[in-house]
């Protein structure tokens, strides 16, 4: 009798893939589907009932994966996340991940043997060999303020959010607006910035030149963004205000200043980004993400994935809001 090793040699593709079909997987092509179908046909095989039934086995477990640099936002997102969950037998099983080596390591642990129905990765984009294997094992991901084109997303529209205060800036008459940003993969610090793609091309669509030495990549904490701000005040033309992507770093470039006697917003105006409920109390101008909307869009879509099989992956974008409070005004004469 025929079994599935039989059916993958016979196809050209691997057992994996054959899984895949046979669990309805929407991350196989209609090409390859057919052809998988065409030789358990051809072989007259028949996926054995206790298998398949074991393969659709509910766990009522998923994994949550999150950067441990995630942290000053992470805690918004999880609410969220429990908002959903709270009302169903599913809980979670956190594993965080340190560093790009760590997060080789978590994903080649993470729903091993089968102990989870699914995936929630929080601000880390997947490789192309995790996003392999969950499909393999017919196991749904879906990725927290991260997009990839395979994958189910829940994300903010960082390019619109960061064109939208720098388009505030300018309409307050600066033009010498920098950037203080932090990268997209937060394993990949040579990467394209959260904040850049919107940064620039706001500044274009004004027609507003970015001196060399505007755009700053910090680290994700206070002291990232005290260290950009020293490096920003060292050029020869110096900003007049900077959108900064995160109020972690933001916190750090305020105190910079203010140590600096450097007068907020008359001197130096600053936007943040996120809109951590610590910033309110400082005036800070910022960007307010749906951190917590981003949890429950997540977990509502992960649950509902789990009755979709078929269904192709898309990317929901959640609107941003440009939360305007004291730390900016028109640069001084």
């Amino acid at each position: 009798m025929p079994n599935i090793s039989d059916v993958a040699r016979a196809a050209g593709v691997g057992i994996g893939t054959v899984s895949r079909v046979l669990n309805g997987s929407p991350l196989v092509s209609e090409a390859t589907r057919q052809r998988v179908v065409a030789a358990m046909e051809r072989l007259r095989y028949q996926p054995s009932p206790i298998a398949r039934a074991f393969g659709r086995r509910r766990t009522h477990t998923f994994d949550l994966l999150v950067p441990l640099l995630a942290q000053a936002f992470f805690l918004e997102i999880l609410r969220g996340i429990e908002d959903v969950l709270a009302q169903t037998d599913y809980r979670l099983v956190t594993r965080t991940i340190e560093t790009g080596q760590d997060r080789e390591r978590v994903f080649d642990e993470c729903c091993a043997r089968g102990r989870s129905d699914g995936v929630l990765l929080v601000w880390a984009p997947p490789t192309q060999h995790f996003v392999q294997r969950m499909a393999d094992a017919a196991v749904p991901i879906v990725l927290v303020n991260a997009v990839e084109p395979t994958v189910w997303s829940v994300a903010v529209d960082h390019d619109a959010a960061a064109a939208q205060a720098v388009t505030y800036c300018v309409g307050l008459g600066h033009r010498r607006i920098a950037l203080i940003d932090r990268p997209q993969d937060p394993f990949a610090p040579d990467g394209p910035g959260v904040c850049q793609g919107g940064y620039r091309a706001a500044l274009t669509a004004s027609d507003v030149s970015v001196p060399d030495g505007y755009e700053q990549m910090a680290e994700l904490e206070t002291r990232g963004g005290a260290a950009a701000l020293d490096a920003l005040l060292a050029l020869p033309e110096t900003p007049t205000a900077a959108l900064v992507a995160s109020d972690a770093q933001a916190l750090g470039v305020l105190e910079s200043a203010r140590t600096r006697g450097i007068r907020v917003p008359r001197e130096l105006s600053i936007i943040g980004y996120n809109d951590n409920p610590v910033v309110e109390y400082l005036g800070l101008t910022t960007v307010k993400l749906p951190l917590r909307e981003l949890g429950r869009h997540a977990a509502s879509l992960l649950l509902s994935v789990q009755s979709e099989p078929n269904a192709s992956p898309t990317t929901t974008y959640l609107p941003t809001q440009l939360v305007v409070r004291g730390t900016c005004a028109p640069p001084a004469q």
